[in-house]
C-alpha cells in the first residue's frame, strides 16, 4: 500500500464562526489494481496520520504486507512534546497489523510514483467535483470525498474493460491479510523518576500514578494511550 498527503488542501466552514478550516488530504493506493482511498484529516500530525491509515485498512477490508509512506520527516509533522516519535508509532502500528514499513527514499520519486499519480487523479475526480460546494464540518467533507472516490474507483480504466474496484475485488483483495479483532491505538512513551511518595506525575493528563515503593529513585518507562 502506497500512502502520501496531497499537496493541495481542502477546507470546510466553521458554522459558528464562519472561519475557513483547511484540511490535509490523505491518499493511498494499492499497486496492482490502483484502487484508491482518500480522506481529509485536520493535520499531518502523527495521530491524524495513523487515524487515516486505520480508516484506509478498514475500507480495504484487510492489511497489505508492505506499507510505503512518503519520506517520514516531510510527511508527518511532530505536533507537541507529548507525542511519540514517528518511527515508534509506525513500529507499533506495523506490529499490530503485521505489516513491513518501507518508507520511500528522499528525492527518489520513482519509489512513490503510483501514489503521486493517484493524487493527480484525485485532483481531477474529487477536488474538481466539489470545488463549488460548501461544507460545514469535516464529516460532511469526508462524505463527499468518499462518494467521489468511490465513483473514481468504479470508472472504467482507459483501454481496459474493467474498473479499479472490479480489478481490486477480483485480483487483489484476497491477498490482503485479515484485520485484527481490535483497532490499533497509539501508545505514548515517557521516562520518569519515581518520587519519594512512590508516584510519577503524568503531565499530559495532570494526574499522579503509583508504582511499587521498591522503585523509588529509579527511572521508569511509562507507556500509556489516550
Amino acid at each position: 500500500l502506497f500512502v502520501d498527503f496531497a499537496g493541495k488542501k481542502l477546507s470546510y466552514i466553521d458554522r459558528a464562526t464562519g472561519e475557513i478550516i483547511e484540511c490535509q488530504v490523505f491518499v493511498a493506493c494499492l499497486p496492482y489494481s490502483d484502487y484508491g482511498f482518500c480522506m481529509a484529516v485536520p493535520s499531518q500530525r502523527i495521530d491524524d496520520f495513523i487515524h487515516a491509515l486505520t480508516a484506509c485498512l478498514d475500507s480495504l477490508g484487510g492489511a497489505p504486507k508492505v506499507l510505503v509512506p512518503d519520506n517520514l520527516k516531510s510527511a508527518v509533522v511532530k505536533a507537541n512534546r507529548y507525542e511519540p516519535t514517528v518511527n515508534r508509532v509506525l513500529e507499533d502500528f506495523s506490529n499490530h497489523y503485521n505489516i513491513a514499513v518501507v518508507p520511500a527514499r528522499a528525492r527518489k520519486p520513482k519509489d512513490k510514483a503510483l501514489v503521486e499519480n493517484q493524487v493527480k487523479l484525485i485532483y481531477n475526480r474529487v477536488y474538481a467535483r466539489i470545488r463549488n460546494q460548501q461544507f460545514f464540518s469535516l464529516e460532511d467533507l469526508n462524505t463527499a470525498i468518499k462518494m467521489h472516490t468511490a465513483n473514481h474507483n468504479q470508472t472504467r480504466m482507459q483501454e481496459r474493460g474493467y474498473c479499479r474496484q472490479e480489478h481490486f475485488l477480483s485480483n487483489e483483495k484476497h491477498l490482503l491479510q485479515p484485520l485484527p479483532e481490535t483497532a490499533f491505538e497509539i501508545k505514548y512513551y515517557k521516562e520518569y523518576k519515581l518520587a519519594g511518595n512512590n508516584h510519577i506525575y503524568l503531565g499530559q493528563d495532570k494526574h499522579y500514578y503509583s508504582a511499587p515503593y521498591q522503585y523509588i529513585g529509579k527511572k521508569l518507562k511509562v507507556v500509556y494511550t489516550r
